[in-house]
């Protein structure tokens, strides 16, 4: 295959991956409806996740700006679905919680969704599903790739290589 061919192939590819992950995702908000944006939910399930976590911390996870992880949360805060908390060990620093209608938030969007998205997956073939518990696994790796790093494949595992 020459590079051209592989170029155009890897090119259909994303343009077919796009937008079929553009298509399932509004599925899943229809059958998920929520008042918060992608990235609110996002941040939000990070910090029931992950928390008590820092702002900063929070961004990297995200792979935001502080500045504009430190807006999310304001935004969750203002919405009471997270508390901010001072750090005991370090007077000026703050982490954020889930708040108990953040984590309920969480748990019933978390649940809703899930269950939609597994009625549809049982309805595939056994091997339909293996297929799709690796590209899941890929698709997880590409999710979480920093600017500043080069993903490489190797035996079906990752590691990071940093530019």
């Amino acid at each position: 295959m020459n590079g051209n061919s592989k170029e155009s192939e890897t090119s259909e590819l994303a343009s077919r991956l796009r937008l079929s992950m553009v298509r399932l995702s509004r599925q899943l908000r229809r059958h998920d409806p929520s008042e918060l944006t992608i990235a609110q939910l996002s941040s939000l399930t990070t910090v029931v996740r992950c928390g008590p976590i820092g702002i900063g911390k929070l961004a990297e996870i995200e792979g935001l700006p502080s500045p504009a992880a430190t807006r999310l949360a304001d935004k969750l805060e203002e919405a009471g679905l997270i508390i901010r908390r001072t750090n005991p060990t370090d007077r000026r620093g703050v982490y954020v919680v889930a708040s108990e209608a953040g984590a309920d938030l969480f748990a019933r969007r978390e649940q809703s969704g899930n269950a939609w998205l597994a009625e549809h997956l049982a309805r595939l073939s056994k091997v339909d599903r293996l297929a799709l518990k690796r590209v899941v696994a890929v698709l997880e790796v590409l999710a979480t790739e920093r600017p500043d790093s080069e993903p490489v494949a190797t035996g079906g595992r990752r590691t990071e290589v940093v530019k």
